[in-house]
């Protein structure tokens, strides 16, 4: 298991401290999504369904739909949803790398959920930016359990308004916004196959959103 805290700042990928110390038994599928460099010939994209996406209970219905117009939450449910997620580096003008995620989810219309990585210098964790502007700010505690499980699990949440940063108290935002649990699991049996799941836990309502996909990690040549 790494320890980003004795990682200097990456060169290539945000995610790149995660995997430094266990370089040589990460999976490929792993490789090529969150080891995916600027640098490479090629994109990468993950296609594959979400089995199920649901929420609960039903009277938190319209909050759901106000974070999904913030772009904060999918505000659909439903089962066997064909999906996409794909992968974009880049870095920022001082050199620093980061990850666009852009999801698109085939409900009817289409929904599209795209979130910022990035490697935050002052805690020496991957941070996740959503919503408008991305304003929202979720540092992720983000391990590598080898030979073949990635886990993120929320850390902190900030407000982000330009370069500042508004740190919310630890009691205060997992009322304000839940506590992340995500795993992903890469399939030792094929290469480019992986199974994730996702559940948001409230400390008042318990478990009130999740969904559950498997995706198969597919490259495409730079046109």
């Amino acid at each position: 298991m790494t320890d980003m805290l004795s990682y200097d700042a990456p060169s290539f990928s945000p995610l790149e401290p995660i995997f430094a110390f266990e370089r040589e038994s990460v999976p490929p599928a792993f490789r090529a999504q969150f080891l995916h460099s600027p640098d490479d010939p090629f994109r990468v994209v993950l296609e594959g369904r979400l089995h199920e996406i649901w929420h609960k209970p039903r009277w938190l219905k319209p909050l759901f739909w106000a974070l999904g117009q913030a772009g904060i939450l999918v505000p659909k449910s439903g089962h066997n949803i064909p999906s996409t997620l794909e992968v974009i580096p880049a870095r920022h003008p001082n050199g620093e790398p980061y990850h666009r995620w852009n999801r698109t989810l085939q409900f009817t219309p289409p929904v599209h959920f795209n979130t910022t990585i990035v490697y935050d210098p002052e805690t020496r964790y991957v941070a996740d930016l959503v919503g408008p502007h991305d304003f929202l700010y979720l540092v992720w505690k983000a391990k590598f359990w080898p030979p073949s499980t990635f886990t993120l699990d929320t850390e902190a949440c900030a407000a982000q308004i330009g370069r500042q940063k508004l740190w919310l108290p630890r009691w205060l935002w997992p009322l304000l916004l839940g506590v992340v649990r995500f795993v992903q699991k890469a399939d030792l049996d094929t290469e480019d196959t992986v199974h994730i799941e996702l559940i948001i836990s409230h400390p008042l309502f318990g478990d009130f959103f999740g969904y559950t996909g498997t995706f198969h990690v597919v490259r495409y040549p730079l046109n």
